[in-house]
């Protein structure tokens, strides 16, 4: 675990790290920061594509309700079709919006991996301050080179855990 003063440090070193070949890093920032998520390599978030399929969904769903309805109980008026479109899209509309919103929702909820009961071990309360944490697991040899490339990214303290 490492802590930097600053998000260039902290950047240089994900990027070094990512470099070597270790991928699997937790990333500690006080404030949210494009350039470390794109020194991670994170370019979008799938919430958008789930809030997509969650108002495709409502929509076809509303359909489904009302023309369903409309077909069990016919109600013939003046030879008008009985599964007519204009009706149904007060209904189609509103299951859209309410089911993009739920999908969207649980999809931050489930990305975000919230709610978190406790925090990681990794977590450190100066990380929410002024500092920058960088967390990589590795064992073994990894570990004296993933000491040495976070220290020279800058790091202001390095935390090593020995496991046996």
């Amino acid at each position: 675990l490492a802590q930097y003063a600053s998000l260039d440090e902290a950047r240089q070193a994900i990027e070094s790290l990512r470099e070597a070949g270790h991928l699997d890093l937790q990333v500690y920032s006080p404030v949210p920061s494009e350039e470390l998520e794109e020194a991670m390599d994170i370019h979008s978030s799938p919430v958008g594509l789930w809030a997509l399929i969650g108002g495709i969904t409502g929509c076809i769903t509303g359909l489904l309700i009302t023309a369903g309805t409309s077909l069990a109980y016919p109600i013939v008026t003046q030879g008008k079709p009985i599964v007519s479109i204009p009706p149904f899209i007060v209904v189609m509309f509103e299951l859209t919006i309410l089911l993009t919103g739920i999908f969207a929702l649980m999809a931050m909820l489930i990305h975000a991996r919230k709610p978190a009961f406790r925090l990681a071990e990794s977590y450190r309360t100066s990380f929410s301050v002024d500092r920058w944490g960088v967390f990589v697991p590795s064992r073994g040899s990894e570990q004296s080179r993933v000491e040495t490339i976070v220290r020279e990214a800058g790091a202001v303290d390095v935390e090593v855990e020995v496991h046996r």
